[in-house]
């Protein structure tokens, strides 16, 4: 805070002098005054923040020194907000929106006309917000209200926003605003005597705050811009400059994420006050209609209380553990109050204390319970309870994972499953929905997704690091041998569908291996289920409609094969069991094929046919045409400049020199043009580039030209591009997995690189991680065979490092 005062009082001097330079001393000229708001006017200035100005002035005696003092304002490279008005215009525009009003409320006498600064304050501002205090308050509670009881996850993002962000300064800001309003509070270190906070609460609140606005400094300092995001990127360096030392990255996200909760705690103590300051829970306890939940525990709409019976020094770990669970029966949360005497409490205990029989059962009842339990547990973690019961869960607390995939900590990640699960009734897929409701086993579901990233906290493979946890917590808890297994199935192979549905071709003998695995449907069921959860919980947009449709293929393939309980496939297998027909009648509907061979048929000479199935969320193209050399480049360059995101692709060379490739896409959101009228397009720009007027490098840049894409953060080279070959895996296919940024005309590139080394592609799938790209192609040699010669392949390595780390368009794809 001291950087930040010292910095606004420097800012002070510079624009007073300005002032008094150009409009001349208070004692003489016009009367006005120069008045500082909103975030300057509270004195809390951080570098590149903008500098809010008022110019008060009275309109019968306009100076016309004013212009030149603002022109020289934003000269001397200040951000400026700067507004020259008189009362009477100030009044006429407060009430139009919430900022202005508030900009008005932090305000500050910098220089000039004292008395015209009065007038403002007592016949304006003082007036105003004193006629409004009712609505103002009960506004700003209301937006409190609804930031806290948003996602709660969201104050655990690995890249917050310090200043928007919910629980950071601007929910603050909102708190001080009505105090200041209602009992007309000046510093928030008087919360305790002018509100009604405890003397504790606000020097928590306070260091809290100093904390964030600190932080928000050395951010704006470190950019050199004004910029509000915590990224990834710069946290070392933040880190740095906070003390944390070189390596101190994650002690400061920890630090972060345990600022936050600490105010949203307050904040909902707030909330759970009337605007007047009275506990609502110390009437509502006299009243009839509360109900009595558990001894000592009452509720009322909706919220567990202390009632008079209640005796802190009586609660032990079964009583806090019967709360949960009544609160899960009641669908009830709990009060502040309540959270902090809980939590008190687990403080005093130990883990041995919560190593019982009757604790054990009673958790196991919350896992086994058919309705909602993500926010119980939830409540569990934030009081210190879930850390108790399974120790090995303290050990994620606030771990950040720096790879751009996972945008929760690890905790947090997990906790988010459980609430995703709670949806799984209403989810839009209906298989998955359909199991999910008749799972018998919740209780291996749902310690299957509490434990499956628990290994993250050790070196090593985290699938057996979570494994060997799994077996010690199901002892723990008290489950029988048959549900201990299956918890330690669904850890060690939580990976497992996921790396076989989006990075594998599912070969025959690939799906047959795993099916052996799996074992019998229960468990392959939860094993879906889970997969999916911990997919759509890692950040936003990471679980789209083309992922369910791959998802759910491969978990019907695979039920086929548990179910018909089919041999597995015999050793020694030859690459006539996976030929091309093979693989075609593996990766096709029987109605496809049929309209396949109708096209085929019809197709004329030098004829390229083009045909869209539209599906929800992504859409099948379908293209005929005639093999020759840069075919699938080609086909790919026309497709990109259209906009479209591919998302996997099959490629048949069929009989007689034709060819037939299946690619699922999604079409751009802009230009909005229609389905039809793309397919136009692409058959156009073919004809182009077989007519030799245009190449599929000139169609992408002019699709570049025309839609310029924004900047990738960092620059991409070829450390970042990597590149792996398996001969193993597939019988008679070599796998080549790409990684690397994703970007704008990247499957082109990809293409174009293995065509000039004579590869041939069989299949390709693609997935993106956020903004990482993991593409997998299915490739053979020129020959057909398999590209296993050493010198062949660490030369393939090296060229696609080289074409998509120096040739990378630097922008993220439409």
């Amino acid at each position: 805070m001291h950087e930040v005062h010292s910095y606004t009082h420097d800012v002070d001097a510079v624009l007073i002098e300005i002032f008094n330079t150009f409009v001349g001393p208070p004692g003489g000229g016009a009367p006005m005054c120069l008045v500082a708001l909103g975030g300057y006017g509270r004195g809390e200035l951080c570098p590149y923040s903008d500098i809010d100005l008022l110019i008060l002035h009275d309109e019968k005696k306009v100076a016309p020194e004013i212009a030149p003092a603002i022109r020289f304002f934003w000269d001397i490279g200040l951000t400026m907000g700067c507004v020259v008005r008189t009362i009477d215009e100030c009044s006429s525009i407060v009430g139009q929106d919430l900022a202005t009003d508030t900009a008005y409320l932090e305000n500050r006498f910098l220089c000039g006309n004292k008395e015209l600064y009065l007038r403002l304050f007592h016949s304006f501002i003082e007036p105003y917000f004193a006629k409004k205090k009712k609505s103002f308050v009960k506004e700003m509670r209301r937006i409190l209200h609804d930031e806290l009881y948003s996602p709660e996850t969201a104050v655990y993002r690995i890249e917050p926003d310090i200043k928007n962000g919910i629980c950071t300064l601007r929910d603050c800001h909102r708190l001080l605003w009505a105090e200041r309003v209602r009992v007309g509070l000046s510093s928030m270190n008087d919360l305790h005597a002018r509100s009604y906070f405890t003397e504790a609460q606000t020097e928590q609140f306070c260091a809290d705050y100093e904390f964030l606005i600190g932080l928000r400094s050395r951010l704006h300092r470190v950019y050199g811009r004004r910029i509000d995001i915590l990224e990834t990127s710069v946290q070392p360096d933040i880190a740095k400059l906070c003390g944390f030392g070189p390596e101190g990255a994650g002690k400061l996200m920890e630090r972060f994420f345990k600022t936050v909760r600490e105010i949203r705690l307050l904040l909902l103590s707030y909330l759970e006050k009337g605007p007047t300051g009275a506990n609502l829970w110390t009437n509502l306890r006299k009243r009839v209609s509360a109900v009595e939940a558990s001894p000592g525990i009452a509720m009322c709409e909706g919220i567990f209380f202390t009632t008079d019976k209640y005796v802190e020094s009586a609660i032990d770990p079964a009583w806090i553990l019967t709360i949960f669970r009544q609160a899960m029966r009641y669908r009830a949360t709990l009060s502040v109050a309540l959270r902090n005497a809980i939590r008190g409490a687990v403080e005093r205990l130990s883990q041995e204390d919560f190593k019982s029989q009757r604790v054990g059962a009673l958790f196991r009842e919350i896992c086994s319970f058919n309705g909602p339990v993500g926010h119980i547990f939830q409540l569990m973690h934030e009081t210190g309870t879930l850390s108790r019961i399974i120790p090995q869960f303290e050990d994620v607390v606030c771990k950040v994972e720096y790879d751009s995939y996972h945008e929760f900590t690890v905790d947090q990640h997990i906790l988010l499953t459980l609430v995703a699960a709670d949806d799984l009734s209403r989810s839009r897929e209906p298989v998955l929905a359909q199991l999910y409701a008749q799972c018998d086993s919740k209780v291996v579901l749902r310690l299957g997704l509490l434990l499956h990233d628990l290994g993250k906290a050790m070196p090593g493979d985290h699938v057996v690091n979570g494994a060997i946890i799994a077996e010690t917590v199901c002892e723990r808890l008290g489950l029988d041998d048959d549900e201990s297994r299956r918890v330690r199935f669904l850890v060690y192979q939580h990976l497992t569908m996921s790396e076989l549905c989006f990075r594998r071709e599912p070969e025959r003998h690939v799906l047959e291996e795993f099916a052996a695995i799996v074992g019998d449907v229960k468990n392959l069921d939860m094993l879906y289920i889970l997969t999916v959860l911990d997919i759509r919980s890692v950040g936003r947009n990471t679980w789209t409609a083309w992922k369910a449709f791959q998802m759910e293929q491969l978990y019907k393939s695979v039920v086929d094969i548990v179910t018909l309980d089919r041999p597995p496939l015999p050793q020694g297998g030859t690459c006539r069991d996976e030929d091309w027909s093979v693989s075609y009648e593996r990766d096709t509907l029987p109605e496809d094929r049929q309209r396949h061979m109708e096209w085929l048929a019809a197709l004329a000479r030098g004829e390229l046919q083009l045909h869209c199935d539209r599906f929800d969320g992504f859409e099948r193209i379908t293209v005929c045409g005639w093999d020759r050399m840069g075919f699938l480049r080609d086909i790919i360059g026309c497709m990109s400049s259209e906009g479209y995101n591919i998302l996997g692709a099959h490629i048949f060379s069929m009989r007689e020199g034709k060819v037939l490739d299946v690619f699922y896409v999604e079409p751009p959101q802009y230009p909005v043009v229609s389905s039809d009228k793309r397919l136009l397009n692409i058959q156009k720009k073919w004809e182009l580039i077989t007519g030799g007027t245009a190449t599929a490098d000139s169609l992408i840049v002019e699709r570049l030209r025309q839609y310029p894409l924004k900047r990738l953060r960092a620059v991409m080279d070829k450390a970042d591009v990597h590149v792996s070959i398996d001969n193993g895996s597939s019988l008679c296919l070599t796998i080549v997995e790409i990684k690397t940024a994703d970007n704008f005309g990247l499957l082109h590139r990809i293409v174009q690189c293995l065509n000039k080394n004579n590869v041939n592609i069989s299949s390709a799938r693609l997935s993106t991680r956020v903004d990482q790209a993991v593409d997998v192609f299915y490739v053979t040699d020129a020959g057909g065979g398999k590209i296993d010669d050493e010198e062949k392949t660490r030369r393939l390595i090296e060229e696609l490092k080289t074409a998509l780390g120096e040739n990378a368009v630097g922008a993220m794809g439409p």
